[in-house]
């Protein structure tokens, strides 16, 4: 007899395709179930396995030797239309099953025991189950095995499913801050742009310069799986040809980094600080509109360390002010450096200012 169809069949498939199980690799967690059931069971095959809208498709399987049967013999097929658990001590017995070539054939399959796995809106998508070419029958241990071990195979899928959509929502949200970032540092660039009052312009320029540090790092952190660490390398590589479009024509900048990775928080510190430095840099030295800024990063197992120089013309008494944080920008470097446990240390060489930070290698870097 040929299975029937579901009375939902259309929902049940629509369920069964959101799984996105049909026609994967097979995978150890799933073969391990099914030869757990056959051994407990103590029958000779046993399968995960799906009703499709044509055919029954085995994501695990042990004695069967295929991935797939016609949906016009499957013995799975009729038992999903019935109740949470089936067992047929002779196939051969069962009007449904009676006439089934896998049964009536040598060597065909005369005991079914299974278990159904229901989707998360409780419809029936498969079963896992056992069979044995001679009748027989479960002890009560032995179904309640069936019964937990299908929950399993569910619980697995649901948790699939459930870091998938995590996955999507994370990256639909990386989008929408990465957009928004963007957004926000091209609104600051046109006002800074708009203003004629010189004060306004170089708040909004420095707003813009941090706004487009954060989407560097955003871009670099989520470009990861862990969330937690950032490649220094590429995030000042990146950093620094931002830089290098919106500095004025006569100032080179040169950032140079050794090492691979190092924790969001201390690569976001660093980006800021950086940020900072050449700000400050551009609004104080280079009287002749011509100059060199510098950064050198270097994170290694030890430690890390971050030395921000210029050319600006800067002297022993503004390097002073700077470690006495006379000024907004060194306040909030000297609060970016707190924060990662380092002190700044500011001096005068070679006609310009040097900050240098150090600090241990954090653990989760």
């Amino acid at each position: 007899m040929t299975p029937g169809k579901h009375p939902q069949e259309e929902e049940r498939l629509r369920e069964l395709r959101r799984y996105g199980i049909l026609d994967t690799e097979r995978e150890r967690d799933f073969d391990e179930i099914v030869e757990l059931a056959s051994e407990l069971c103590g029958k000779a095959v046993s399968v995960v396995n799906f009703i499709d809208d044509d055919r029954q498709w085995f994501k695990a399987e042990v004695g069967l030797g295929v991935r797939s049967t016609p949906l016009d013999t499957s013995l799975c097929g009729h038992v999903i239309l019935q109740d949470d658990f089936v067992e047929i001590p002779d196939t051969l017995a069962d009007p449904r099953m009676a006439d089934n070539p896998l049964c009536t054939e040598e060597p065909g399959f005369r005991f079914y025991a299974g278990a159904v796995l229901k989707g998360a809106n409780g419809l029936p998508l498969g079963t896992l189950c056992v069979l044995d070419h001679s009748p027989g029958t479960l002890n009560d241990t032995q179904r309640r095995v069936l019964k937990v071990l299908a929950r399993q195979v569910m619980r697995e899928l649901d948790l699939r499913l459930s870091l998938e959509r995590e996955t999507a929502l994370r990256r639909e949200i990386d989008h929408r801050v990465k957009n928004s970032l963007a957004s926000l540092g091209a609104i600051l660039a046109m006002q800074a742009r708009r203003s004629d009052d010189p004060a306004v312009r170089a708040v909004l320029e420095e707003a813009g310069g941090r706004v487009r540090a954060l989407a560097s790092l955003h871009a670099e952190l989520h470009g990861f799986d862990d969330g937690r660490s950032v490649d220094i390398s590429s995030l000042f590589n990146r950093v620094e040809t931002d830089f290098r479009q919106l500095l004025p024509k006569g100032i080179q900048l040169a950032i140079t980094v050794k090492g691979d990775r190092a924790s969001a928080e201390l690569a976001n510190a660093l980006l800021l600080t950086v940020n900072e430095f050449v700000s400050n840099a551009l609004k104080h030295g280079f009287p002749d509109g011509t100059g060199t800024i510098a950064a050198r990063i270097a994170v290694n197992a030890e430690g890390w360390s971050l030395v921000c120089s210029d050319n600006g013309g800067a002297d022993a008494e503004a390097a002073d002010r700077a470690a006495a944080g006379a000024g907004l920008g060194t306040r909030v470097i000297a609060s970016l450096a707190h924060s990662i446990g380092a002190q700044p240390a500011w001096c005068a060489v070679d006609g310009g200012m040097q900050l240098t930070l150090r600090g241990e290698r954090q653990d989760d870097s």
